[in-house]
């Protein structure tokens, strides 16, 4: 039962996703998004995949541009998201989606918050409107089924006619206001009614709940059925490599597997753990990926240009009865899995479209100068890597704070020659406000795609925005 504070909170907003979790959770995932976003790596990821996405986006419209756009909803978008909490219940889950079958006392629950409060009753009549246009009929029989559970509106879905496949189980979708932003779920109707009402604990079954909550941004918790670990683990025959058939039987004896990913200011904390059946399991599975790491990290020895630099921080051992690995993902890694999956996406594209002429531009009006002058001023670290930090001189002419600023970055060697450029928002890394208004200060940013041998750069600004929301563009 929800405690009392907990319970009297869902009278006025609908309870955060992480309350989502129960002792009855078989299958949990947890996504602090909002916290994760604001490290210096998933800056440096996400700028770094832009243009990757960008061309993945284009050659996805020119395959099907012949096919119906789904309807969107325009209050909703991908960037609102700030968490999400995913709880499935039912032990034999895995083994049930394995067979394409469900159980009727299996369940599940999927809660997001949204980083803003959108208008609420806009939300539903564009949800409403989209799910008309994409399955007519529809709407008449999802506008019936909507009711009040605590501080959220609950409709009924037919998964027959969205999905194709009826669910032994009423499904639902609800949206209400959340202490931060808007919640909006989805779920079988008796778990989604109990979380709307304050009754789930936001804890998962015994030491996993305290393992995970305190590890990471972002975290995976499965338990491997009997049935799934026999079939991995009978993978060593009579003329198997010893080591390998030692490590697949190993693996018969693992219950639970749990993912955790930590977002630091240069790297990304990764740990799998597998918990096992006693110790001397967890000791068997140790000893057999020990060897089998020796081997991978010697081969990547041997070719340092193409290995990632994550292998040779891998680290595994047992403590109890959980084997561990943990490793660390950099920007070096990203840059290499980026620039393969550049080649790939290059290799796949379209052709692109000579451009169509543009109309002739009007008169320009006469420059004036702008509210932000912006002055490279020294890269803070020597290390040629792609991802280094730098010091900015910026100077506010205007009386209101900058919360972000528009650059280009023109990376030049020693000799102030060209080696490219990159063009990206850049905000405060710890505060709302990067300079306030009427002030100079020294800021410290992150420069992304450097080449290596860059000695300085030049600075090239296109816009400002400032805290009260307003924007100013240059060139």
């Amino acid at each position: 039962m929800a405690p009392p504070a907990m319970a009297a909170e869902s009278e006025g907003s609908v309870p955060a996703p992480t309350r989502a979790f129960t002792p009855r959770t078989a299958v949990a995932f947890y996504a602090d998004v909002q916290r994760a976003s604001k490290s210096a790596i998933w800056s440096a990821i996400t700028n770094k995949a832009a243009p990757l996405v960008e061309q993945l986006q284009a050659l996805q419209r020119a395959q099907m541009s012949s096919l119906p756009t789904p309807q969107g909803l325009p209050e909703f978008q991908g960037t609102d998201l700030a968490e999400i909490a995913i709880a499935v219940e039912g032990e034999k889950i895995l083994s049930d989606l394995h067979a394409e079958r469900f159980d009727p006392n299996s369940g599940f629950i999927v809660v997001a918050r949204l980083t803003r409060t959108v208008d609420m009753e806009k939300l539903i009549q564009q949800g409403l409107e989209a799910i008309e246009k994409e399955k007519p009929g529809m709407r008449g029989p999802i506008e019936k089924s909507r009711r009040r559970v605590g501080a959220a509106e609950l409709f009924d879905l037919s998964t027959e006619a969205l999905i194709g496949h009826k669910l032994p189980f009423t499904v639902s979708v609800a949206l209400g206001p959340g202490k931060d932003g808007t919640i909006v779920a989805i779920g079988r109707s008796e778990n989604l009614q109990a979380f709307l009402a304050g009754k789930t604990e936001g804890k998962l079954r015994g030491q996993v709940n305290d393992q995970l909550s305190r590890r990471g941004q972002m975290w995976l918790y499965l338990p491997v059925p009997q049935d799934v670990a026999k079939s991995l683990g009978s993978g060593g025959g009579s003329n198997a490599n010893p080591m390998l058939a030692g490590l697949a039987q190993s693996i018969d004896n693992v219950r639970e597997v749990s993912l955790i990913l930590s977002f630091g200011s240069s790297q990304i904390d990764f740990a799998l753990d597998f918990g096992c059946a006693d110790g001397a399991a967890a000791g068997q599975l140790s000893q057999g990926l020990q060897g089998l790491l020796g081997m991978i990290q010697i081969g990547a020895q041997q070719n340092p240009a193409s290995a990632p630099p994550f292998i040779g921080k891998i680290k595994a051992a047992a403590e109890g009865a959980t084997f561990r690995l943990t490793t660390a993902f950099t920007m070096r890694d990203f840059d290499l899995a980026f620039k393969n999956a550049n080649r790939g996406v290059t290799a796949a594209g379209p052709r692109a479209a000579p451009p169509a002429p543009k109309p002739e531009a009007a008169p320009a009006p006469a420059p004036s100068l702008p509210p932000v002058e912006v002055e490279f001023v020294q890269f803070s670290s020597e290390e040629q890597e792609s991802l280094r930090p730098a010091k900015l001189r910026v100077q506010n002419r205007s009386s209101r704070p900058v919360k972000e600023l528009k650059l280009t970055f023109t990376y030049l060697d020693e000799a102030g020659r060209n080696l490219g450029q990159w063009t990206r928002n850049h905000s405060g890394l710890t505060a709302d406000t990067l300079v306030g208004g009427g002030t100079t200060g020294i800021v410290d940013c992150l420069a992304f795609n450097v080449p290596a041998g860059a000695k300085k750069l030049t600075v090239t600004l296109h816009e400002v925005t400032f805290t009260d929301g307003e924007k100013w563009s240059g060139n």
